[in-house]
Parts: structure tokens; C-alpha cells; sequence
């Protein structure tokens, strides 16, 4: 829930910027989560990598680290907002859909959306407590990168069955609903990511060493 809560924001917005429905709504919301379970996976193993390190000066380590990832999420954020909003706002000939179609998100013929994947992964370096706590209370004993890695993975695999992903899709669903809205709908998307990630850069910068 702790992630729901600190994830959905950008992730409705994303969804509101890209006219997703239902099922491009769940797609976006497991790219997003696989961005935030590569994330978990790299600080795992570093902290497997460097526990001995860490166990010394973690708190001395941890908050810069928090406040610089924080900082480029934030970045972002801003930039993936104002790319919506610019797409959005150029006129399209012909249809409603066609309205829509400045705003679609890229898709990679991986089936990768670029935009939801960064927010994601860089939304996941920011570390959350609970896998802080995880991590520090199971892992660093060990001193094992491959074991440390694969319990933040595991731990980024429980958090996407959770509630983000329903409500991603029915996000996309209800905002589908409103297709003569639809350009208003993405634009206003791209502004609350663009607000959300100017909120975040400067909490981050308040908080620089």
C-alpha cells in the first residue's frame, strides 16, 4: 500500500497523458513496475557488493544517495510531462482519435514504453523504508550481492500484484470514457507530472548536503 500511495500520482498521470484504456492502462502499470524491480535489483546488489561499507556509514550513505535519486526522478518526471503536454497540444487533423494521437506514448518493438519504464526505474531508486528495512535486517548480514538482489526483486515483484496495478488499468478505463475530452484529458496529465516533478526537485534541492 505504502507504494500504491507513493507511486499512483505518476502513474495515473502518465495514463491520463497517453489516452491509455484499460489494457494499455495494466501494460503501462507493469512497465512502469518492471522499471521500479530493475531499479530494486541494482541497489540489491550493490548493497550485497558493498554491505561491509554500508553497515558502517549507512545513514551517512543512504540520505545523499535518497536526495540526488530523488532529484533526477524529479527531472524526469518534469521532462516526460512537458513532452506529453507538447504532443498533445499540436493540432491533428480529422478526429477525436486522431486528436488523441500526439499523445500516445511511444512503444518499442519490444513492447517497451520508454516514458513509463524511466519513471519507473528512476521512481525506484528513490529507496522506499520498507526495503530499506528489508534489505538491511536480511541482506547485509549475508554479505551475498546474488541473495541481496533477488530478495529486492522479490520485493519489487510483491509490490506490483498489488492495488497500482488494478487502478492503473481502471484509470485508463474511466478516462477512456470521455473521448471527447480526450486532448484536455493529456494535457492535463502532462501538467500534474510537470507540477508533481517541480514539487519533487525542489523538496530534493532543500534537502541537498
Amino acid at each position: 500500500m505504502v507504494c500504491t500511495a507513493s507511486c499512483l500520482p505518476y502513474i495515473t498521470g502518465y495514463i491520463a497523458g497517453i489516452g491509455a484504456g484499460f489494457s494499455k492502462g495494466v501494460k503501462v502499470t507493469l512497465i512502469f513496475n518492471s522499471g521500479r524491480i530493475l531499479a530494486y535489483a541494482l541497489i540489491g546488489a550493490l548493497i550485497g557488493l558493498f554491505s561491509g561499507l554500508i553497515t558502517l556509514v549507512a545513514p551517512e550513505a543512504i540520505s545523499p544517495f535518497q536526495v540526488y535519486a530523488s532529484l533526477v526522478f524529479g527531472i524526469v518526471t518534469v521532462a516526460i510531462g512537458a513532452s506529453i503536454l507538447l504532443k498533445a497540444r499540436k493540432p491533428h487533423e480529422c478526429n477525436i482519435q486522431d486528436a488523441n494521437m500526439g499523445a500516445t506514448g511511444k512503444i518499442s518493438r519490444f513492447g517497451i514504453d520508454f516514458g513509463a519504464f524511466s519513471l519507473g526505474l528512476t521512481r525506484g531508486l528513490i529507496i522506499c523504508p520498507p526495503l530499506i528495512t528489508l534489505l538491511v535486517v536480511y541482506a547485509l548480514p549475508f554479505s551475498n550481492p546474488v541473495g541481496s538482489m533477488t530478495l529486492a526483486v522479490l520485493f519489487g515483484i510483491g509490490t506490483t500484484i498489488s492495488p497500482i496495478l488494478v487502478l492503473g488499468g481502471v484509470t485508463g478505463w474511466l478516462l477512456n470514457k470521455a473521448p471527447l475530452f480526450r486532448k484536455w484529458i493529456s494535457i492535463a496529465g502532462g501538467a500534474i507530472l510537470i507540477v508533481l516533478g517541480i514539487v519533487t526537485i525542489v523538496s530534493s534541492i532543500i534537502q541537498l548536503p
